[in-house]
C-alpha cells in the first residue's frame, strides 16, 4: 500500500492466501488492514499504479458484483511464451508454470467488477476487482457470498 498510496497500514489484518498473478506476470497478494480515518490521510498517489483513490462501503460493494467476458490476448503473445518456457525449465515453478499453461489455453474468460463511485472510471476491474471478490469469499464462505468461477458468461 504504501507504494501505490504512500499509506501504511496502522494494523495488518490478514492476507489472501494465494497471490493474484498480474499482467506483468508477478504474484500480487492482496492484504486487508486498518489505516485509520480516510479524511485524515495524506495519500501520495504512484502515477504508474494509482489514478484515484476513493471509498465505497463494504455493503455496497457486495450487493453490486457483476461479471464481464474478456478475450484473453497471451495466446500467441511472444514474452507470455517466453516467459512461460522460463518457468518450465525451473523445477521450483512446475505449479505456477501448470497454472499459466491453463490460462493460455483458454480463449474466453470473465472476471468480477464492482460499480465504481468515479464518473470517468465506470468499475473497479482487474487484480482490485478479482482480490476484493476473493476477499469477501474467504470472510463469508460459500454460503455466504458466491465463489466467482471465471467461466465466460451466457450473454445471449
Amino acid at each position: 500500500m504504501e507504494e501505490e498510496i504512500g499509506l501504511s497500514p496502522l494494523e495488518i489484518w490478514g492476507t489472501l492466501k494465494r497471490p493474484v498473478i498480474s499482467l506483468k506476470m508477478e504474484n500480487v497478494y492482496g492484504c486487508v488492514g486498518y489505516i485509520g480515518s480516510i479524511d485524515d490521510a495524506e495519500f501520495r498517489l504512484s502515477e504508474e499504479e494509482v489514478s484515484h483513490v476513493f471509498s465505497v462501503s463494504l455493503e455496497n460493494l457486495l450487493r453490486t458484483r457483476s461479471v464481464r467476458n474478456y478475450k484473453n490476448n497471451v495466446a500467441g503473445n511472444r514474452n507470455w511464451e517466453r516467459f512461460t518456457t522460463e518457468l518450465s525449465n525451473d523445477p521450483d515453478q512446475q505449479d505456477r508454470f501448470k497454472q499459466l499453461s491453463i490460462i493460455g489455453a483458454i480463449e474466453e474468460y470473465s472476471m468480477p467488477q464492482f460499480p465504481s463511485p468515479i464518473d470517468s472510471d465506470p468499475a473497479i476491474w482487474g487484480l482490485t476487482a478479482i482480490m476484493t471478490d476473493r476477499l469477501f469469499y474467504a470472510a463469508l464462505g460459500k454460503e455466504g457470498y458466491p465463489k466467482h468461477n471465471f467461466l465466460p458468461i451466457d450473454n445471449k
